[in-house]
């Protein structure tokens, strides 16, 4: 099923009937065309730029349902150390090899911010749910050796992807579409997970603390935080969404007290009042008790 926005501040899903595949496809071929400022371009993403999430949803309300299963695979890099178009090749080319079909596009960032900022879409032969998904994303981006966002596969499962808009900015990036082969063999891709996660493991118990080029990860994040803290509205989107962002502050603060629950609602609920369209009192409630059965110390 599609379940569509315009911004990624609209409460409400519409949902339309058809193939997702194809409604992606068309997306991609006849995007959106957008001449506009750097400002303006941000501004278009809170109440206009158009978004997606493909799958299963438990009803329209954006705050009240929850995402069950995604049909598309969506893989964000954002910050891999290359160009656009040597990124998309070398993606196109990976995913080739296995003649999946792939759309590959710029992120509407793209040409504003440094670096790819790409958005790779792949086609599943069946809906996944939340934890086989990530799954799958791992098992992908390590052997495409990618720095991906991890946030809409591993944290917030209901993350809206952002569909191609073509701008002023990134009208220098030529999407890539296959549509000559065959969604993604998931059972293939969810059978290597096991190897990775062992792999994975072993080069942790080796190598120490992971690092983003000289900067550990947990510093990185770190940072990601306190810029949001600092101002919520600027950097809400380095999260994929609003929710996304206040749902990770008050993971961290939770970690970061040892699991002090009221302390962790009482910067939500500060971070969230600081915001142009803050989510209301009770359902900011009912989303804090949902987010923080998922948050460890």
């Amino acid at each position: 099923m599609i379940y569509t926005t315009q911004g990624v501040m609209q409460r409400q899903y519409t949902q339309i009937n058809g193939d997702d595949w194809q409604h992606l496809l068309k997306s991609v071929q006849h995007p959106q065309g957008l001449q506009a400022s750097n400002v303006q371009i941000e501004s278009y993403k809170h109440t206009n730029a158009p978004y997606v999430v493909y799958g299963t949803s438990t009803g329209l309300d954006r705050g009240q349902s929850e995402i069950t299963a995604r049909s598309i695979l969506f893989i964000d890099v954002d910050d891999n150390g290359k160009d656009y178009q040597t990124e998309a090749h070398h993606i196109d080319a990976f995913l080739n090899s296995f003649t999946v079909n792939h759309v590959i596009y710029p992120t509407i960032s793209n040409g504003i911010k440094p670096s790819e900022r790409l958005r790779v879409a792949i086609p599943l032969d069946v809906e996944l749910d939340a934890e086989a998904y990530s799954q799958v994303w791992q098992v992908l981006t390590h052997y495409m050796h990618l720095n991906a966002d991890p946030a809409g596969a591993q944290k917030a499962f209901k993350q809206l992807q952002g569909l191609y808009v073509y701008t002023t900015q990134n009208a220098h990036n030529e999407p890539i579409i296959e549509a000559d082969g065959k969604p993604l063999d998931t059972a293939f891709f969810l059978s290597k997970y096991e190897n990775l996660s062992r792999t994975t493991s072993a080069s942790r118990r080796t190598t120490g603390v992971p690092t983003t080029g000289n900067i550990p990860k947990w510093a990185m994040n770190n940072r990601k935080i306190i810029n949001a803290l600092l101002d919520p509205e600027t950097h809400y989107s380095d999260f994929g969404g609003w929710d996304n962002m206040l749902t990770s502050i008050g993971g961290w603060v939770f970690k970061s007290t040892q699991g002090d629950i009221e302390l962790s609602a009482d910067v939500v609920q500060a971070t969230n009042d600081r915001g142009i369209s803050p989510i209301p009192f009770d359902d900011l409630k009912h989303k804090f008790a949902s987010w923080s059965k998922h948050w460890r110390y």
